[in-house]
């Protein structure tokens, strides 16, 4: 069994906040913390230091920022941020961005939890 990760969940709904929570403490991973906005999560990454941020790309911009740029800022603050981005859309555009942006991997919604697997895998490696 591979290595239990620290996780940072982000994501402005707070029912996939609780999806991905159980399944991410069901694969035996922590959920260090979560985080609705790109201002919270920054804060969370910065006093948490997770292992793995899962970001779900179409944050509504309560907090100002949509999750391209709360990737973006993430990769700024730190350069080995491992980041899992989760969306409805994954049209190649959408994924070049993300790729772009310095993401680790791409997870399609509705979320699978083998396709979630091999995303903490990549990211572990990265």
């Amino acid at each position: 069994m591979p290595t239990p990760k620290r996780i940072l969940i982000i994501d402005d709904n707070a029912a996939i906040r609780m999806i991905l929570t159980d399944m991410l403490e069901t694969l035996g991973h922590q959920v260090v913390a979560e985080a609705a906005d790109g201002a919270e999560a920054l804060k969370h990454y910065t006093t948490q230091k997770p292992d793995i941020v899962t970001l779900d790309l179409s944050l509504s911009a309560v907090g100002g920022a949509d999750g391209l740029s709360v990737l973006k800022s993430l990769r700024q603050s730190d350069a080995k941020a491992r980041v899992i981005v989760i969306s409805g859309n994954s049209q190649d555009k959408v994924r070049t961005l993300v790729d772009q942006a310095g993401a680790c991997a791409f997870v399609s919604k509705p979320i699978k939890e083998d396709d979630l697997v091999q995303a903490i895998a990549k990211a572990a490696q990265s």
